[in-house]
């Protein structure tokens, strides 16, 4: 079976909770993740696993993560079963990707960005190592930054979002409105939420939205 090969970056009684733009299907989840140009988290769990449960209740449920989530990454969860998708052209059942990614114990994140893998990080982390390995991941994908992740924190460093409009095709656009919780069509008398994946498809939409200060603008050309 294909192993993944990742360019790694260094990162040094409970209630289950659910993240309500969660995904379970890693194939869609990547092409969603393709087509608004954010990273993925892939989240290896057990049902039995008890550092999974202590992450989902004690940094998944945080307003601040979930927050980070909703505007700038796709995540996916993913536990050991016979459902089938289809990652990079292969079908795989969930048991096969855990080998596949050479998963040894839950949790596991894996931070993906479009075909490649950026880190693996297995393990338990607490919300504040979380937060600050969301915001390295953001800096090295959109920003190009490449210091150690140490360097990142001595410095405090930080990541400076820019609303970022992407050009996409109708078939995207239904895929995306079909499988993104967090998309939505735009329309002038919504509510603009800035964390919401926009969907426009005129010129005058697209300029009214980038002045609102929405992250993720999809242009839909007809």
């Amino acid at each position: 079976m294909k192993k993944f090969i990742f360019i790694f970056l260094v990162l040094a009684t409970m209630i289950s909770f659910s993240y309500d733009y969660t995904m379970y299907d890693l194939g869609i989840a990547h092409k969603i993740s393709v087509i608004e140009d954010k990273p993925l988290i892939i989240y290896f769990s057990s049902p039995s696993c008890v550092y999974c449960k202590k992450f989902e209740s004690e940094v998944l449920s945080d307003e601040k993560f979930q927050e980070l989530l909703k505007l700038y990454y796709t995540f996916v969860k993913v536990e050991p079963n016979n459902n089938k998708t289809i990652f990079l052209e292969n079908e795989y059942t969930n048991n096969e990707l855990f080998g596949a990614f050479g998963v040894r114990g839950t949790p596991t994140f894996v931070f993906w960005y479009k075909d490649a893998g950026i880190t693996m990080v297995p393990g338990f982390m607490p919300l504040e190592d979380f937060l600050n390995a969301l915001n390295y991941i953001l800096k090295y994908v959109y920003e190009d930054y490449r210091e150690d992740f140490q360097t990142f924190l001595d410095n405090k460093e930080s990541f400076n979002p820019k609303t970022k409009v992407i050009n996409i095709s109708n078939t995207d656009a239904d895929f995306v409105l079909a499988h993104d919780k967090n998309a939505k069509k735009y329309t002038s008398d919504q509510k603009i939420e800035k964390g919401t994946v926009y969907l426009v498809y005129s010129e005058e939409d697209l300029e009214k939205l980038k002045q609102s200060g929405v992250f993720r603008i999809l242009f839909v050309n007809e």
